[in-house]
């Protein structure tokens, strides 16, 4: 299973999009793509969390540990006699106790985020004055950690040495049945590649670093140049990724199990890169700020890739829904294993063997669920407080639904004909509105979430569903 953090489908080069991705490409002409997978919980770690549990992070354990009562698939197939191993640079899995590498059995947890690189200095464009776009860019706030020495090239970027490391971890435990986890947070920002890579997609990059200012890009100063440099960025980190996951790939055939071995790939949610007038995935006050404002999670942010290989199985395309919450169940249906009963997923495996397979009715993609006022830790690791009613998206086979309460914003989009979200049609089609919300409390109520969360939010529903929400505290 490879995961790379904040990766937007459409960019990708197997999806028509501009940035090459000739790995990926051939590992997706091989494999089912499915192209209606979308995230559950979001942002990072609890999308780590629905991965590994098959259940919902949004409803309670949010941005946070993983719970001691919780069983992760690591667990799971360490204990059916796979040799497990966890590969990541993404940041968080061990941080402040988070124990998401319970039950691998030999787990890396890479330094190459932990995020010293220097900050980037400020530069001078031909005939400009020196500017950095964003402000200060951070020092993200992982705890107790050294910092890496300063990177001299390519090979000191996190995903090279991420997937070196996990190439060479293969070389220890191929000859048994394994499971491996390799994660990385790129393209995640701070958006830094080699600019050969950038210069493929903007010819004229000189040298700037943009940091996107989770906001209105307009207001926060962002120039047309600054988004096409944020664009170029981001699109050279993303190609860099698929070139090491190629290095990765390529370990399978030199080692003999490629004709045996399934892969999964798959990305937690995407990002903002000026649609919708927004850089980012979130809404802050202002920079800075320890404020969460309304964020509508779009189509660009909440739907993904997700590419699974097994070997045998004819290469395809799926158009039906699948979700974060899938994954679990498909590795232990992969390895033989049943499902465990606190599962929300359902496995994929039918879809890539050809057989038949429904896909879901919608997905609901959130947050960690808060109120206005309350604090959570969402994005980076520290706490942040709600300002105003987070909007959900749920997503059927024709649309898309941005709600949070009764009297906030409420935006529809017929995907079949709008796939950008141009056009709200919300005030036109309050028969789906109501359909789609009927899903929306079922998902809640499966969920566990608290009557805190669930009466605000379904006050509508529960006005014609008075005993909907009997038994919950």
């Amino acid at each position: 299973m490879i995961v790379s953090d904040t990766v937007r489908t459409d960019l990708l080069g197997y999806n028509g999009g501009p940035v090459k991705t000739p790995n990926l490409d051939r590992l997706a002409a091989r494999s089912m793509v499915f192209d209606r997978y979308y995230a559950s919980s979001f942002p990072t770690v609890p999308a780590r969390y629905d991965y590994l549990t098959g259940k919902p992070a949004f409803a309670g354990v949010g941005w946070g540990a993983l719970p001691r009562e919780d069983v992760s698939i690591a667990s799971s197939l360490s204990e059916a006699g796979y040799t497990t191993l966890g590969v990541v640079d993404t940041p968080f899995y061990q941080v402040n106790g988070y124990s998401y590498d319970r039950g691998f059995n030999y787990f890396y947890d890479m330094k190459s985020q932990l995020l010293g690189t220097p900050q980037y200095s400020s530069y001078t464009a031909p005939g400009k004055t020196k500017r950095q776009v964003g402000g200060k860019l951070p020092q993200w706030p992982i705890t107790g950690k050294v910092q890496p020495d300063p990177r001299t090239g390519e090979m000191d970027c996190p995903a090279p040495l991420t997937m070196v490391q996990a190439a060479e971890c293969l070389e220890q435990i191929y000859e048994d049945k394994f499971f491996a986890l390799v994660d990385t947070w790129d393209p995640h920002e701070p958006w830094d590649p080699p600019d050969f890579y950038t210069r493929r997609y903007l010819p004229d990059y000189a040298g700037e670093r943009v940091h996107p200012p989770y906001g209105d890009y307009r207001k926060a100063g962002m120039t047309t140049r600054d988004v096409q440099v944020a664009r170029a960025l981001y699109c050279g980190e993303l190609e860099l990724v698929d070139r090491w996951i190629g290095h990765l790939l390529n370990q399978l055939t030199y080692l003999g199990i490629e004709d045996k071995t399934a892969i999964i790939f798959v990305s937690d949610h995407g990002f903002l890169l000026g649609e919708h007038g927004l850089m980012g995935k979130m809404v802050r006050r202002a920079p800075g700020e320890a404020t969460w404002m309304r964020s509508p999670l779009y189509e660009e942010i909440v739907k993904v890739p997700l590419i699974v290989h097994v070997p045998g199985a004819a290469p395809g395309r799926n158009s039906k829904l699948a979700c974060a919450l899938d994954i679990a169940p498909t590795i232990l249906d992969l390895a033989g294993l049943s499902r465990g009963s606190q599962m929300h997923g359902n496995s994929l495996l039918p879809a890539v063997l050809g057989k038949p397979f429904e896909g879901r009715s919608h997905v609901m993609t959130a947050m960690p669920l808060a109120n206005p006022g309350d604090k959570v830790e969402v994005v980076d690791d520290l706490m942040r407080t709600v300002v105003e009613w987070q909007p959900v998206t749920i997503t059927s086979s024709d649309w898309s639904l941005l709600y949070s309460v009764p009297g906030e914003p409420v935006e529809l989009y017929d995907l079949r004909v709008d796939p950008k979200q141009a056009t709200n049609v919300a005030e036109k089609h309050p028969d789906v509105i109501a359909s789609l919300l009927e899903g929306y409390a079922k998902d809640l109520l499966r969920s566990g979430a608290g009557k805190k969360f669930c009466e605000p939010r379904l006050k509508s529903y529960l006005e014609t569903n008075p005993g909907f929400l009997d038994g919950v505290k």
